[in-house]
């Protein structure tokens, strides 16, 4: 069984006087006026379905411009997730293959492979270069110098382009150094 709500602003000039469960005729009305307005002078309403003692509540929700552009945003990106999701299929690492004798997926690995560690390491390399991006521009560029072994060698083009002097950029690659022994926790 389903039911809708609908809540709407009790005075619509004024939002902070609260909520009101909303008639067919009030919604239709809302509905009607909407209609070929641009987004921003629109009455806007959030949605969201939960499920009680076996009736699914379907509510839409009154809410400002702004906090509908950013229910807006995270249900578009929920909605990317679910899709990208269905490309994939997930097995448990610990399931029977068919046809064996109780033998794993597990099992079928070379044991020098650590999967777990490997995927923690990426999970962590990207959270250090965001964190790297959010701190510096230039911090990235100057990691993957540095990993690729030729920042010594890059070092007076690097400073030619971000228009630095050599000191400048070896105090970068320090700074460098201690943001990222610091992400790590170490020294």
């Amino acid at each position: 069984m389903k039911r809708t709500t609908i809540l709407i602003y009790k005075d619509s000039t004024d939002p902070k006087k609260g909520l009101k469960e909303a008639t067919q005729k009030e919604w239709s009305a809302i509905l009607k006026s909407n209609k070929g307005l641009p987004m921003c002078k629109r009455r806007c309403f959030i949605e969201d379905s939960f499920e009680d003692c076996g009736v699914i509540d379907r509510m839409f929700i009154e809410v400002s411009y702004d906090a509908y552009k950013e229910w807006h945003r995270e249900d578009a990106l929920k909605g990317k997730n679910m899709t990208a999701k269905k490309e994939y299929r997930l097995l448990s690492m610990d399931c029977p293959i068919k046809g064996s004798d109780g033998e794993t997926l597990m099992d079928t690995l070379p044991s020098i492979v650590d999967i777990e560690g490997n995927i923690l390491t990426e999970m962590m390399y990207k959270e250090l270069r965001k964190a790297l991006e959010e701190w510096r521009p230039w911090a990235n560029e100057l990691l993957d110098y540095s990993l690729s072994g030729t920042l010594k060698s890059c070092i007076k083009e690097l400073c030619k382009k971000d228009g630095v002097s050599l000191a400048t950029m070896y105090r970068r690659k320090k700074e460098m150094e201690d943001f990222i022994k610091n992400f790590f926790g170490v020294g």
